[in-house]
């Protein structure tokens, strides 16, 4: 079913909220929140740490707005939980953020004008940032464009709420990873458009590699590698018929990691039933938190 909302009004200072999503965040963490009041009217953390202890943290601005869920529920339903209260409070649209993420100073104008110079008004808009894994060079070619695409990450992500609400919101069952994948596509399959601009504006960790070059997978440690696995081919059941290409790259990319991880990686034999039993979860249609039963 195709998103029937009327078209979105131009996102702006005013109407661009910020949700950051933590789960035991570093020390660098505080000066992150304080960064991102000065840009945005507010920021909405939604905490899914269990004993965390943020009193001196919320005297940093009142623009920031604290929602602590005492335990893990998982990425999805937090970034849920943070959509719903900008929507709540007013905000058309939302940048979302990961707590391992550092944007420029001025990460939100330059943000929206991207989306403003461009034809394509994006329902989701990302930017091209620099992977501290690789500081090499940017993720994506550097420049003014914006160019539509089929999936941005999480983090930077500008995202149009009354669309993402009409569509379903995140999908929750997925619990972590994928969950940037899974939205963009399944707004494309619903007519929205998924775009991408050349501008520099962050940098962000996704982990750490198995070698020193660009091609290769990240050496995520086993329970990780169980979400991968299994978001990932219930991402390729779903969206094979709408976006084949994707599902191709993406099938490859999981034959790839599984090749190096036996290569190079360590804790082979627990990431190795990881990855099966992940792929046997989706297959079989199950969702949400990792069985209590994987010892991952």
């Amino acid at each position: 079913m195709r998103v029937t909302s009327s078209q979105s009004p131009p996102p702006s200072i005013a109407n661009t909220a910020a949700l950051i999503v933590s789960y035991y965040p570093d020390h660098d963490f505080q000066q992150q929140l304080a960064a991102l009041t000065t840009q945005f009217a507010a920021v909405f953390w939604v905490d899914n740490t269990a004993d965390t202890a943020a009193d001196p943290i919320l005297n940093i601005d009142t623009a920031l707005h604290y929602l602590p869920q005492n335990s893990n529920i998982g990425l999805a339903a937090a970034l849920n939980v943070g959509g719903e209260a900008a929507l709540r409070a007013g905000f058309d649209w939302v940048i979302t953020f990961d707590q391992d993420s550092d944007p420029v100073a001025d990460f939100l104008e330059q943000h929206i004008a991207c989306w403003n110079q461009s034809e394509l008004q994006p329902f989701i808009l990302g930017c091209n940032y620099f992977d501290v894994a690789d500081r090499a060079s940017p993720r994506f070619r550097k420049g003014g464009y914006v160019r539509e695409c089929t999936t941005v990450i999480t983090s930077g992500c500008l995202m149009f709420l009354p669309h993402w609400r009409e569509m379903g919101m995140f999908c929750d069952g997925y619990f972590i990873d994928g969950v940037d994948h899974e939205i963009c596509l399944r707004a494309r399959s619903r007519g929205l458009v998924v775009a991408r601009h050349g501008w520099v504006l962050m940098q962000h960790r996704i982990g750490e590699k198995t070698a020193g070059f660009r091609f290769f997978p990240y050496a995520h440690p086993a329970l990780r590698k169980y979400y991968s696995t299994r978001n990932g081919v219930c991402n390729i059941r779903r969206y094979s018929s709408t976006d084949p290409l994707w599902v191709l790259r993406k099938c490859l990319s999981l034959c790839w990691e599984l090749i190096i991880l036996l290569l190079l990686e360590s804790d082979k034999g627990l990431k190795i039933k990881a990855m099966r039993r992940g792929f046997a979860d989706a297959l079989k249609g199950k969702a949400g938190r990792a069985p209590d039963d994987f010892s991952a």
